[in-house]
């Protein structure tokens, strides 16, 4: 069996959206991720423990943290909580899935 329907099918329907969420976004907390999938803080903590083991996510170093809006900027934060963000392994998975995702990718004050 090849690594793309493996991979498939230990990732669920929130996993990829917590990857495809990270890889749109850039690095994301939990707590922001929780009020952007709307999902509960222990829920989206355990697939990302779940993503990182399985090394499509993997924590941010250092202090500062770099993040798009939209495509043309970038917001630039200190770091006060601990980051995560797709790896290699990660993003090659997103560009190559074939299932439609849907998540809002618009910050909430700019929601209607």
């Amino acid at each position: 069996m090849s690594d793309k329907k493996k991979s498939k099918r230990i990732l669920d329907e929130l996993d990829i959206k917590i990857l495809y969420y990270i890889y749109k976004v850039g690095p994301a907390y939990i707590k922001k991720l929780c009020q952007r999938l709307q999902e509960d803080f222990d829920i989206i903590r355990k697939h990302i423990k779940k993503l990182e083991q399985l090394g499509y996510l993997e924590r941010v170093s250092g202090r500062i943290v770099e993040y798009r809006i939209d495509r043309k900027n970038k917001v630039t934060k200190h770091r006060n909580h601990t980051y995560y963000n797709v790896t290699r392994k990660g993003r090659h998975f997103i560009r190559n899935i074939e299932i439609d995702v849907t998540v809002d990718l618009k910050p909430p004050y700019k929601r209607t």
